[in-house]
């Protein structure tokens, strides 16, 4: 019976430690770094303004956004889990509102649809629906 003990706590100790940390790693990715975003990015009256330096964003969406308001500027962020991540590989988008101490709003990404020229968001401000900002002008 003790050896039965034993046997269980092992197998759930390795499940532990073979478990963890195995989702919170960006993947490997073998292809070039993508350039950042630059231009005009629009979803029906929703746009955002990327400057191409990887890192400053406008933004006006039609609704405010609790956490950042209708309009604002700031900077942005692709994400993996909580570090910083090349978008075309990201699972979170987020946007910062420097001017207002740093409040920002996340979003989800769809994985894959990340591109140069544009990307989909998961809007859980509007029930999870996906919004696709395309390129419309580049800067």
């Amino acid at each position: 019976m003790k050896q039965l003990y034993y046997l269980f706590l092992l197998s759930a100790v390795l499940t532990v430690f073979l478990g963890c940390g195995t989702h919170d790693k960006p993947p490997m990715l073998s292809t070039p770094v993508p350039p950042p975003h630059n231009g005009v990015f629009v979803n029906g009256k929703d746009t955002l303004w990327m400057n191409g330096d990887g890192k400053t964003i406008r933004w006006h969406f039609e609704n405010a956004l609790p956490e950042i308001g209708q309009s604002g500027k700031g900077e942005y962020v692709f994400l993996f889990s909580h570090g910083k991540y090349r978008y075309d590989a990201a699972e979170y988008f987020r946007i910062i509102n420097t001017a207002n101490g740093n409040a920002h709003c996340q979003f989800n990404l769809v994985l894959g649809e990340s591109t140069p020229e544009g990307f989909t968001l998961i809007r859980n401000d509007r029930g999870n629906k996906t919004q696709h900002f395309a390129k419309v002008k580049t800067n």
